[in-house]
């Protein structure tokens, strides 16, 4: 049941946070506490405001952010694997590039910790170089 309930959870978070633009559900999905590795960042994102903080920043760059995802629950009933397709039109400033209209499609995975019903831990991984690719032509 705890798995099931992990996999619900994680789902939530794209589809309705990441996906719908639904950000204050953040409070409720995260803890305050929450710390998402991104080797993209100089640093770890730490805290719900900054998670806020990147989820609009992302969806100000790309409007029509959509992440189509596969969930993967661990038997130890802490971790969730999500392998997403991140897809969207490049129409803000992104990365420090201006915006460029570009088309992106990108493939990355996700494994997240789950702490007393709420995601504690992220760490992310994409391929940043084909990302950067799609922008710059």
């Amino acid at each position: 049941m705890i798995i099931k309930s992990n996999e619900t959870l994680v789902r939530r978070y794209v589809e309705e946070v990441w996906n719908k633009g639904q950000i204050d559900l953040v409070d409720e999905l995260l803890t305050p506490d929450h710390v998402r590795h991104d080797p993209f960042l100089e640093h770890d994102i730490v805290g719900i405001a900054s998670v806020k903080k990147q989820i609009k920043s992302l969806r100000l760059a790309l409007p029509d952010l959509h992440f189509k995802i596969g969930i993967y629950p661990a038997a130890d009933g802490l971790h969730v694997t999500r392998k997403w397709t991140m897809s969207g039109t490049h129409e803000g400033e992104w990365m420090g590039l201006p915006p460029t209209g570009a088309k992106i499609i990108n493939t990355g995975m996700a494994l997240s910790r789950i702490l007393d019903g709420k995601i504690n831990e992220e760490w992310i991984q994409r391929d940043d170089v084909g990302l950067r690719r799609q922008i710059r032509s």
